[in-house]
């Protein structure tokens, strides 16, 4: 496991080993376990079912046999992204229910910030998402996030328009409204650079 590691870093101490207590408080293990894994090479060949694998395997014998158990109960045959249904699942067993509560506030509450990319902020949004337990809504309530907390008023009219669109159509919009922004901006330099070259040659050739 630890060769497509990028810097050669141990994996974490299991979570809940065969005999004992957790060695961490689960925030804790699972921000340690996160950061652990995105240091792997190949990210695209590191596909959301391999991560899965090596979450379970790092949980522990007894933090596998635990997951087995609430896997049964929670959720139907794995859709979708099941890495992050597995830490979903697994956050909502071992966090009080007041925790969630406090993370689906500060997620309600992410707003996007100005100059902030619409990759940035999906980003932000999918970390706050990590401790909210949302389950197969996750994608539906970050897509609602996106269209009521754009920075871009000009774009948010046509999302409301678009209120049923899948997340991914959402964050494509903004995306394309973000780089025809950009791009606005730039023919707008170059003209006031232009003009600004204009009137100083014309102040110089006045008698």
């Amino acid at each position: 496991m630890a060769s497509g590691n990028a810097w050669n870093l141990s994996a974490p101490e299991p979570f809940l080993p065969k005999d004992g207590e957790a060695t961490l408080r689960w925030e804790e293990w699972r921000e340690y376990f996160v950061n652990y894994i995105s240091t792997f090479e190949d990210e695209e060949e590191l596909t959301p079912e391999k991560k899965k694998k090596i979450l379970l395997h790092c949980l522990g014998a007894k933090g596998l046999k635990i997951y087995n158990s609430i896997n049964k109960k929670i959720r139907a045959p794995d859709q979708g992204d099941v890495f992050s249904h597995a830490l979903e699942d697994l956050t909502e067993y071992f966090r009080p229910a007041v925790c969630v509560a406090v993370d689906r506030f500060k997620f309600y509450h992410r707003k996007q910030q100005f100059e902030e990319s619409v990759d940035d902020y999906v980003a932000a949004l999918k970390n706050l998402a990590l401790s909210c337990t949302f389950g197969n809504l996750h994608d539906q309530l970050s897509r609602d996030q996106i269209i009521m907390h754009t920075a871009n008023p000009h774009i948010q009219e046509k999302l409301w328009s678009r209120g049923k669109a899948p997340l991914r159509e959402v964050i494509d919009m903004v995306k394309s409204a973000e780089l025809t922004g950009r791009c606005a901006k730039a023919v707008l330099r170059s003209e006031e650079k232009s003009f600004s070259k204009l009137e100083a040659n014309a102040t110089t050739v006045l008698p």
